[in-house]
């Protein structure tokens, strides 16, 4: 009796709104997290800011002028690692990500920095959950001389085939880390900065999470830059009635354990 008791009131301490999938701290790099689209520069595990980060380096000599001829076009732009989600039904991601001061230009390095959830059910089908931030012109992103260049934040609706500009939250504070996640129900994606809802969009496929990316972009501007990230978590959210069923056992247990003590 002691050891299903034991069961019962770690359930009802577990948080029964989202069960941890995996969370990368990256005190070292899992080898899990594999190449998307195009390996970039850097995807390392380094002290920064007082603990171990992910740091993820663009550079121009990924670029596509650069790149074999096989990976020339602007698909392969984009580049980053993927991490397996392993979800299945409804699903969060978050991750945190540290922004500079010197992202916030219109004349220096053009940074692209985002955080996608691939949902399924196959790893070439699905939808695409992305949100992330960019100086980038909206007009034109790989000129790095355009009178409209703005940081921003931003989320891609493939409804709507575009980036969606999000500005930037009031209050908002440069040189600190941020969190980006995002909450599929089935039918909708939602997106969150800082636990803020910034978004919302339709989706057919939000179910099963088959991957999490961490992505950069890649300008062809000269030089490099590097993003750091922290704490990639994937979560699965339990369909209402689980819920309600996990609530039950936990307080049937929280019942028995009552009356054994009085």
């Amino acid at each position: 009796m002691k050891t299903k008791l034991s069961g019962l009131l770690a359930l009802a301490a577990l948080p029964i709104a989202a069960l941890a999938q995996f969370a990368d701290t990256f005190t070292t790099l899992d080898p899990a997290w594999i190449p998307n689209r195009y390996d970039p520069a850097g995807f390392e595990s380094v002290v920064f800011d007082g603990d171990n980060r992910l740091r993820l380096t663009i550079d121009e000599a990924d670029s596509a002028a650069n790149r074999p001829a096989l990976f020339s076009n602007a698909f392969y732009d984009i580049q980053g690692r993927q991490h397996p989600g392993g979800v299945t039904g409804r699903w969060s991601i978050s991750a945190e990500v540290y922004v500079a001061s010197a992202v916030n230009t219109a004349t220096g390095q053009i940074v692209g920095a985002e955080l996608w959830g691939h949902s399924g059910p196959t790893p070439t089908g699905g939808d695409y959950l992305t949100l992330g931030f960019t100086n980038a012109s909206p007009t034109d992103a790989y000129d790095i001389n355009a009178a409209d260049r703005t940081f921003r934040f931003q989320a891609y609706d493939a409804t709507l085939g575009n980036w969606v500009d999000l500005g930037v939250p009031g209050g908002f504070l440069f040189d600190t880390w941020h969190t980006l996640s995002g909450v599929s129900t089935g039918a909708t994606f939602a997106y969150y900065i800082d636990g803020n809802l910034v978004y919302t969009k339709a989706t057919a496929a939000g179910d099963d999470l088959e991957s999490v990316i961490v992505q950069g972009a890649n300008y062809g501007a000269t030089g490099s830059y590097a993003v750091y990230w922290d704490n990639v978590t994937a979560s699965a959210i339990p369909e209402p009635a689980a819920v309600a069923l996990l609530a039950a056992v936990a307080a049937l247990g929280l019942v028995i354990w009552h009356r054994r003590q009085g």
